[in-house]
């Protein structure tokens, strides 16, 4: 290709503040420069907050969302709440859920109407039947409401175009409630959006009014509880596996499992389980040793049984191992073993000539596989992936999922010493590991709240709100979340943000009520939540401002994006349209320019009839948004114009650019939705110079960061756009 056009003239100085602005002071300044995003790592912590909930999570009568988020449905709190399903969730769903008969019946009961009362006999898996029916009725994204919602409350605010929402286990309170009017409105609310509701339902609740009945579907029986195991088996194993799955089922000591497990009362939900545990076990070990992990599982599934074991084990190290594995479960072996000894440092008695820590000449015992076997936890592939793309190869977790909550509810309400040790070494874990290993520190921390709120008040999340590490006021803030979606303290843990957001003693705790978004959004919903967020953003400290950044870019990426345009609306109300003080302008550039050097995801798909490119690309995710989305592709023009220009930001945003343009330098696509996107942003003179000076440093590999290809079709870009020739 032809070389395009050189720069046009000198790069222009930045764009002086407005008359009348006061400079930032020196110190705030210095600080506010050093504030940067860093790739992926708003993504790893979501990530692993939500495994190490799943870990650690109560049942779902406790806990309602279990590892989803939970949001308030039409900005009030008085709305209802509801939590989407997750893609897992869903391919589970398509691939493990066994049809009953009379399955395709209720396909076509429920596609013709828009709500639906699913009645069936306790334990036939009505929920997942309504899962499916959704599905198969063209529902892509499910959600699931509140069992306690209150469908009066139910308003074009509070759906989402093409949702299929459920509502389990509808009450005959709920039912006498279900009037003629309210099943007629609910019917064009729901139409109107493109929406379906199923309600599931006890065979006993009765339907009162006799003009509701014809919206009443009796769902069918369960399927046969061994085809449930076999395509629970299946699914978890993989399409690649299935000749082995087909094997394990055959066995003859398989079989007598199953006949034992599925007889005398059995649900559906229990053959789930059965399936689930027999694929853990395969996926652990041998052919020869499945049934037998699966029946050691199923000796912990009981509190005693825990107890028992924990008693019963050879000695303090392999005690400390199981409560390592309890709180960092999805770890490396490697770094919860060393965690693990230093919970047992913490506990052991003083080294003495009685006592001596090892005696020389002592052997070497304890292999790693021995020590996983003796607390019955084993090596498994991780589900998290690593900031810097793929996933973190083998992890540590127990066999049975269910033990990790047991073992850590049972060692703090029952071991005395251990209950000391705790706080301190969870805190050590947070303020010092992996971040990844903080956030599971933050999520057990957090758990030990249904025990005591105010007791893990006083002891975890003050001391470490109020500490001036970053990453333990992180730690906090995520184990108050974790607290607040336990039963009973989600006011608690409101009261407690807004108290310490109100602290001007205080810029710590300030920081830390600010990362603590969560539980403000789930309290108050979103409109009063912005509001709260805008009072915040007025702060010159720099722990509050960083703490801000980083809860909106998590507010971007969370629930794949989802809330992103809400985001970015706020952000260019703040630094874009002048409607605010100058303090809140500087905000807003720092917190776009802090989410756009974090948030990297997969692009867009090609399109049809080309394939994807070799390998696995990322892009930024916010240029990725840009190629879908033109209201987003604006706002986020507006805020790159603002910040190239800006006196104070200006630095970083040509930072942030260069390392979009060296991300996508080597696919194409990506250098040209960065280059459409640029171009939009040079709508005047003086910034068609900036872009070009920098396009021209990629080009030119200023200080050895070069992204020649992404520079070469920018100058282009701007070429065709300016007429140069």
């Amino acid at each position: 290709m032809a070389d395009a056009a050189p720069p046009e003239g000198p790069k222009p100085e930045p764009t002086p503040s407005p008359p009348g602005t006061p400079d930032p002071p020196q110190g705030l300044r210095e600080g506010l420069a050093a504030l940067r995003g860093t790739r992926g790592a708003a993504g790893e912590r979501l990530d692993a907050e939500r495994d190490a909930v799943n870990g650690l999570r109560v049942s779902a009568a406790q806990v309602f969302g279990g590892d989803n988020y939970v949001f308030q449905l039409g900005g009030t709190a008085a709305g209802p709440r509801s939590y989407r399903l997750t893609a897992e969730n869903l391919d589970e769903t398509r691939e493990a859920f066994a049809p009953p008969d009379g399955f395709d019946t209720v396909v076509h009961e429920v596609t013709a109407r828009a709500v639906t009362v699913l009645r069936g006999a306790a334990g036939t898996g009505k929920e997942a039947l309504a899962r499916a029916v959704l599905q198969r009725a063209g529902h892509r994204v499910l959600h699931l409401l509140e069992p306690t919602t209150d469908l009066a409350l139910l308003d074009d605010k509070a759906l989402i175009p093409g949702v299929g929402y459920i509502l389990p286990d509808l009450p005959q309170r709920g039912a006498d409630l279900l009037t003629a009017f309210e099943l007629h409105r609910l019917d064009a609310l729901l139409r109107r959006a493109d929406c379906r509701l199923v309600l599931t339902a006890q065979a006993a609740v009765q339907i009162t009014d006799p003009r509701v009945r014809p919206a009443v579907t009796d769902a069918p029986g369960a399927p046969d509880l061994s085809a449930i195991v076999a395509r629970q088996l299946g699914w978890r194993l993989g399409a690649a596996a299935a000749a082995r799955a087909r094997r394990v089922l055959a066995r003859p000591d398989v079989t007598r499992l199953l006949r034992e497990q599925l007889g005398g009362g059995a649900d559906a939900g229990t053959a789930a389980d059965l399936g689930r545990d027999l694929a853990e076990a395969a996926a652990a070990g041998g052919d020869d040793e499945i049934v037998a992990r699966v029946r050691a599982r199923k000796d912990l599934h009981d509190e005693r049984a825990v107890a028992h074991w924990l008693h019963d084990m050879a000695d303090l190290a392999e005690q400390c191992l199981a409560i390592g594995i309890a709180v960092f479960g999805g770890e490396a072996y490697e770094t919860v073993a060393t965690l693990s000894r230093d919970l047992e440092e913490r506990l052991q008695v003083e080294e003495s000539p009685d006592n001596p820590v090892r005696p020389r000449g002592t052997k070497l015992t304890g292999t790693r596989t021995a020590r996983l076997a003796a607390v019955r936890a084993a090596l498994v592939d991780s589900e998290v992936a690593t900031r810097h793309g793929g996933a973190r190869g083998k992890v540590v977790r127990f066999q049975d999922p269910g033990t990790a909550r047991r073992v850590l509810d049972h060692v703090w309400s029952e071991y005395d010493e251990i209950r000391e040790a705790l706080p301190g070494w969870l805190r050590d874990a947070a303020a010092r590991g992996l971040p990844t290993v903080g956030v599971r520190a933050a999520v057990g921390a957090g758990t030990l709240a249904r025990h005591s709120f105010e007791t893990v008040r006083a002891r975890i999340l003050r001391p470490w709100a109020a500490d001036k590490d970053a990453e333990l006021r992180d730690a906090a803030a995520i184990a108050l979340g974790v607290a607040a979606r336990e039963s009973g303290h989600a006011l608690a843990a409101y009261n407690l943000v807004m108290a310490w957001s109100a602290d001007d003693r205080s810029p710590e705790l300030r920081a830390t009520a600010a990362r603590a978004w969560r539980v403000v959004f789930e309290q108050d919903g979103d409109e009063m939540a912005w509001g709260w967020l805008h009072q915040l953003a007025g702060t010159q400290h720099v722990a509050v401002i960083e703490a801000l950044c980083r809860s909106l870019t998590e507010y971007m990426a969370l629930d794949g994006g989802r809330y992103r345009s809400d985001a970015l609306d706020l952000l260019d109300q703040w630094a874009v349209t002048g409607l605010h003080d100058p303090q809140r302008r500087i905000f807003g550039e720092l917190a776009f320019l802090y989410a756009a050097a974090d948030l990297v995801g997969p692009p867009p798909p090609p399109p049809a009839g080309r394939s994807a490119p070799p390998g696995a690309p990322v892009w930024p995710a916010l240029l990725t948004a840009t190629a879908h989305d033109p209201v987003q592709r604006a706002d986020i023009a507006a805020l790159w114009r603002q910040t190239v220009n800006s006196a104070l930001t200006y630095g970083m945003a040509h930072d942030v650019l260069t390392d979009w343009a060296r991300l996508v330098d080597h696919d194409p696509r990506g250098r040209e939705a960065l280059a459409v996107l640029l171009a939009g942003v040079a709508a005047d003179r003086r910034t068609r110079v900036i872009l070009r000076h920098l396009a021209d440093g990629w080009v030119r590999g200023t200080a050895g960061r070069t992204a020649p290809r992404s520079g070469h079709r920018l100058l282009a870009r701007l070429d065709a756009g300016s007429g140069t020739p």
